[in-house]
């Protein structure tokens, strides 16, 4: 058994590969294609994680919080910023 710290420590393509226990190359391949393919969300929040579209690039912005506690969404593509209204 690991401790905390040290599962905290896996990164997030282990996680998944533990997670979905593959056995063969091929689902274990994809599941890293996935990985790279796809943004790591930031962490999760009290308000949960809310996602949007990026304007400029069709990417995914995740909603954050600026350093006055206010809603920002950020592209974890181009690093696009906005407020919402």
């Amino acid at each position: 058994m690991t401790s905390e710290f040290a599962d905290e420590a896996r990164t997030r393509l282990a996680h998944l590969l533990r997670m979905s226990g593959p056995h063969r190359a091929l689902e274990r391949d994809r599941i890293a294609a996935y990985v790279r393919a796809t943004p790591d969300p930031p962490l999760l929040g009290p308000h949960g994680i809310r996602t949007s579209g990026c304007p400029r690039c069709r990417h995914t912005m995740w909603e954050q919080r600026d350093i006055d506690g206010e809603p920002i969404s950020v592209c974890s593509r181009c690093g696009h910023v906005t407020r919402p209204l």
